[in-house]
């Protein structure tokens, strides 16, 4: 993939898929913001695409990579990460908050591979990604308002 399309991929996964811009309640100035870049889904391909942008565009440190997983209490926590730390070549000791959810029909079956989000907090990445999205996709698209 060129890097126009991984771009252009990156920006409309991050539309999609990604956590928008926060305020930070913790703080009296309401103009205190999360600048954390959070991409969540359960595709092993989006994911993978996803990181590829990260990497390749974004330059990203991976040492400032975080993973969380969802998933439902049938499925293996350990099986789960070892997945998900393969698939993302991000190791297990930057896996952090795992949830399990008891499922409430069983009638239904869960997506075996849970939900994985990969978290990157940096204002200066945050920003880099808002140029990004807003070349890509346009000033009504911009993450910041």
């Amino acid at each position: 993939m060129t890097k126009k399309e991984l771009e252009l991929t990156g920006a409309i996964l991050y539309k999609c898929e990604g956590t928008k811009l926060r305020r930070d309640k913790r703080h009296l100035n309401a103009n205190t913001f999360y600048y954390q870049i959070d991409f969540t889904n359960s595709e092993p391909l989006l994911v993978k695409l996803w990181l590829e942008f990260l990497r390749r565009i974004l330059k990203v440190k991976e040492e400032k990579l975080r993973v969380s997983l969802h998933f439902y209490d049938d499925l293996d926590k350990n099986k789960l990460i070892k997945f998900w730390s393969f698939l993302t070549k991000i190791p297990d000791n930057q896996f952090y908050n795992e949830k399990s959810y008891r499922a409430k029909n069983l009638k239904y079956k869960p997506n075996p591979l849970g939900t994985c989000k990969i978290r990157y907090i940096d204002k200066k990445m945050y920003l880099k990604l808002n140029k990004i999205i807003k070349k890509k996709l346009g000033d009504e698209a911009s993450l910041i308002k």
